[in-house]
């Protein structure tokens, strides 16, 4: 039998956890052709949270994400060296869908470390429409 879904067998690593899930450490993540355009952020352990993202220039061409040197050293990552960009979505009942471009997540495939930046200030939105 086979499936359609990836899961990336290397742990990525949030070393402080997330904003509101600092105990959260370790995610995997999963794509498959069937959530395209988006990938799945999966905590691992019980009671982990999982999160639905998406690169931000799905949603905007022009999103310019920067990592500040500082960014880079906790991602273990030399200037210039490619980064993994993706933006969370938030699914809301009685509203679209909006995707935080504000604070993404950011992980170094080299090292499988991540982190979230949230920048003092921002020309992007946390709840930018998704569509």
């Amino acid at each position: 039998m086979t499936t359609d879904v990836a899961v990336h067998e290397e742990v990525v690593t949030f070393a402080d956890g997330l904003p509101g899930f600092e105990s959260s450490h370790r995610f995997v993540l999963v794509a498959s052709p069937s959530l395209d355009p988006f990938t799945l952020l999966q905590g691992m352990g019980p009671d982990a949270p999982s999160f639905v993202a998406i690169d931000p220039r799905q949603v905007e061409p022009s999103f310019a994400g920067e990592a500040a040197l500082a960014d880079r050293a906790r991602l273990d990552a030399a200037p210039g060296a490619p980064l993994l960009w993706l933006a969370l979505v938030s699914a809301h009942e009685h509203a679209p869908a909006t995707v935080n471009l504000r604070a993404p997540i950011v992980i170094n495939p080299a090292s499988m470390r991540g982190i979230q930046i949230v920048p003092a200030e921002s020309p992007y939105r946390l709840d930018h429409p998704l569509g």
